[in-house]
């Protein structure tokens, strides 16, 4: 069941709900929800991402959080820049080791 929570906003953010509330063709409870799911869902991403720039995270962790697959996780950080530090010599590094591990 949902539960009720009462907000104070002042009258201009009002206007910029009532008309996405006419966008959308919604009342003004609906439009809130949808802005507060589509804020949450930016929120945890870029948190996510942000620990996985930071080194704090795995790739996989960060996908988890942001609540994306590793795919999307991956086209995330793509999409906002990210670029890897990750080398070729890093992966040859990391094939040589699996290789003396067989």
């Amino acid at each position: 069941m949902n539960e009720v929570i009462a907000i104070r906003i002042d009258p201009e953010l009002r206007k910029h709900l009532d008309r996405v509330g006419k966008y959308t063709d919604s009342d003004t409870s609906r439009v809130v929800r949808l802005l507060i799911q589509k804020g949450y869902s930016e929120f945890v991403k870029e948190q996510a991402a942000q620990e996985y720039i930071e080194g704090k995270i795995t790739l996989s962790e960060a996908a988890h959080r942001g609540e994306l697959t590793l795919w999307e996780m991956e086209h995330y950080l793509v999409d906002k820049g990210y670029t890897s530090s990750y080398s070729i010599e890093d992966l040859q590094e990391e094939l040589n080791f699996l290789d003396k591990k067989k």
